[in-house]
């Protein structure tokens, strides 16, 4: 095949090695974001210490508590979101492999730079599936485009030396929509996130913000230490100003997610974040994203080999079937020149004798008299030979067709269709060739017919000679 293997697993599993397919999983029954730890975490967290951690910078009630010993592993998504690595990696941690099996947290590094709308959606429900097995931190370096939203859905989102200049969360609102489709497209990703955070009465107006650039929004900490949003400010509390109506802001600073309540500040690198969490013991498992990425490599190499195979088959079935049209065009061309009403040896020959006179001497010649029955038949079974033959060809040409067309079917479903151009390319190519056979299928169905019923007239014929 032309399309090269390393492109279509090394480069996204590096480049975006969390992103998701649009077809993750219907979630459970939600639990709150922020809430008591559930049984499945207490579950996980068992030998760990109590779960009653919690930031020390923080005073919401609605923070998930931590056990005092997170053993956390680091998955990184990075680049655009669109690729369906991100989707194995983390249903790894759904599925408690014997990769995961000693982590109880799950740190998500973003550095994320756009990406598909039902892809972003997708990932975030799979991220609120992982957060019912164990906590599910953001270390935010930035995120743009629809991406900006995923902090959001985690438990905590950490932001690593916050600065004032620089934005962390930036957007285009609905960038990649068509105008006549945004507002359907914003509709569906503010319901589907909105549902999602139930628990974070902010979550509606930051959304409606991100997505929605003539929105007013401010950001604060509530008195209960909780984030809080409006569209108006609130009175006499300190608050961030994302966005200004029309004069829409971008995004926002590390600085500001701090200050808005929505995000906490670490100094340093992950090995800080522990700490800023209230966690004792903050316990790196380097080994778990490598076992996890060497487990889809290896499957998706099968999967590659899969696929090669089925497009070397494909091509293989139409060139068979390419030969086959050719050879059931010259066995109809012979099947015709043994038809037995047109072969002179079938007629039998008698001798004509004349009489002897005193003028003339005996004499005798040899004519036509009438057809034999025998060199009939004979003839009849070597043309059914023939139009057998016939038959069997357009049988086998009709199966090798329909074999590349069910091949080509499938190949263009394969999600591989959508991320890999190489791919794609070749698909397409076997899909023309697929059509090309059958627009001749037609006329290579009434010749296949033809031959079906001169064989039953010859078998009906078969003691009957027929001048």
């Amino acid at each position: 095949m032309r399309y090269n293997s390393e492109n279509m697993f090394t480069t996204p599993l590096l480049v975006a090695l969390l992103s998701i397919t649009a077809q993750s999983p219907a979630a459970p029954a939600l639990v709150p974001v922020r809430g008591p730890a559930t049984a499945a975490t207490q579950e996980v967290a068992q030998g760990d210490g109590p779960i009653d951690a919690v930031p020390p910078t923080s005073k919401c009630s609605k923070d998930r508590r931590l056990a005092h010993t997170l053993r956390y592993a680091t998955l990184p998504l990075n680049g655009s979101i669109g690729d369906s690595t991100a989707s194995d990696a983390l249903a790894e941690f759904l599925k408690r492999t014997p990769a995961t099996a000693g982590v109880n947290a799950l740190v998500i590094h973003f550095n994320l730079t756009g990406g598909e709308h039902a892809a972003t959606l997708a990932l975030a429900e799979q991220i609120v599936q992982v957060r019912r097995r164990m906590p599910v931190i953001c270390v935010l370096g930035s995120c743009s485009g629809m991406g900006a939203i995923l902090p959001m859905v985690c438990d905590y989102v950490v932001v690593l030396n916050p600065n004032n200049d620089v934005s962390v969360l930036e957007w285009t609102p609905a960038s990649d929509v068509p105008n006549s489709g945004i507002a359907a497209e914003v509709g569906a990703c503010f319901e589907t996130i909105i549902s999602r955070s139930t628990d974070r009465a902010y979550m509606r107006f930051f959304v409606n913000a991100l997505l929605d650039p003539a929105t007013d929004l401010f950001l604060w900490r509530g008195s209960d230490g909780c984030p809080e949003a409006a569209v108006t400010a609130p009175a006499g509390i300190p608050s961030v100003q994302l966005a200004s109506g029309k004069d829409a802001m971008p995004g926002m600073t590390g600085s500001q997610l701090v200050a808005s309540g929505l995000a906490l500040s670490c100094t340093g690198s992950l090995d800080a974040v522990g700490k800023v969490l209230g966690v004792e013991k903050w316990i790196a498992q380097p080994d778990v994203a490598e076992k996890i990425l060497a487990q889809i490599q290896e499957r998706r190499s099968q999967e590659f080999d899969q696929l090669s195979l089925g497009l070397k088959t494909g091509f293989t079935a139409v060139k068979n079937a390419r030969a086959l049209v050719g050879g059931l065009i010259e066995a109809e061309a012979n099947a015709r020149a043994t038809d037995p009403r047109q072969q002179k040896y079938r007629r039998t020959y008698s001798r004509n004798w004349t009489q002897t006179t005193s003028t003339t001497s005996t004499g005798s010649s040899w004519e036509f008299t009438r057809v034999g029955t025998s060199a009939w038949r004979k003839n009849v079974d070597f043309s059914i030979e023939a139009w057998q033959q016939v038959v069997r060809i357009f049988e086998e040409a009709s199966a090798a067709t329909g074999q590349a067309r069910a091949i080509a079917a499938t190949l263009a479903k394969n999600p591989m269709m959508t991320i890999n151009p190489e791919f794609k390319a070749e698909v397409v190519a076997l899909q023309s060739e697929v059509d090309a056979l059958m627009a001749q299928a037609p006329a290579l169905t009434v010749k296949g017919d033809n031959a079906k019923q001169l064989i039953a007239w010859l078998r009906n014929n078969y003691n009957n000679p027929a001048m």
